[in-house]
């Protein structure tokens, strides 16, 4: 929570100076923002079913890992 209020200061106040000193490029720059969100979203549910789908497959390992180990003689 403490790193996001950080960044949304930062970008707020980047901003903000942006519209003082050079408005027009700021606004250009203010549309393409729905863009740049809604490729950060779809960029979020990729990595979170590949994480899901890593979990799945680094468990199928364990298994078979475990199965290794415990047909070990000594």
């Amino acid at each position: 929570v403490g790193k996001f209020i950080e960044i949304m200061s930062t970008f707020l106040g980047g901003f903000v100076i942006a519209l003082i000193k050079g408005w027009l490029l700021a606004l250009v720059t203010l549309a393409s923002i729905p863009l740049v969100v809604t490729a950060g979203g779809v960029i979020s549910l990729i990595i979170s079913r590949l994480s899901i789908r890593e979990g799945a497959a680094y468990a199928g390992a364990g298994i078979v890992v475990e199965q290794a180990i415990g047909s070990i003689r000594m």
